[in-house]
């Protein structure tokens, strides 16, 4: 139970850290011109019926880790949700965002899955 939380909170949290980076994507950049252009923009960021379903998961993230953490060691827990957070990450970033998927990337989530193989067998 704790492990499927901790990869819920983390699939979670990329989620909603990936709607919120297509939103920016959608966007385009920031004017800091002016407060009026500021504030334009964050109406613009804001009035996405899709934002509303980030701030709904990035919300209850910590609550489906601070429960994983009632029965599992923190040293053992958090690396798994820091790599399972990278992994969504990419994940997502390469499917919806456009991002590419490099060989040091695929290097590193190879790595990333044998550390998690190892605090999975302790």
């Amino acid at each position: 139970m704790s492990w499927g939380l901790i990869i819920l909170s983390a699939l979670f949290d990329s989620y909603a850290a990936a709607v919120v980076k297509w939103k920016f994507n959608d966007l385009g950049p920031l004017d800091y011109s002016s407060t009026k252009a500021v504030l334009h923009y964050v109406s613009r960021f804001v009035q996405s019926p899709l934002l509303l379903t980030a701030a709904i998961t990035f919300c209850l993230a910590p609550g489906f880790w601070f429960f994983a953490l009632n029965r599992m060691d923190l040293s053992v827990g958090y690396p798994t949700l820091v790599g399972f957070h990278l992994i969504f990450i990419l994940i997502f970033g390469v499917l919806f965002l456009g991002e590419s998927m490099t060989q040091a990337k695929t290097i590193g989530v190879t790595l990333i899955f044998v550390s998690l193989y190892f605090l999975f067998k302790s």
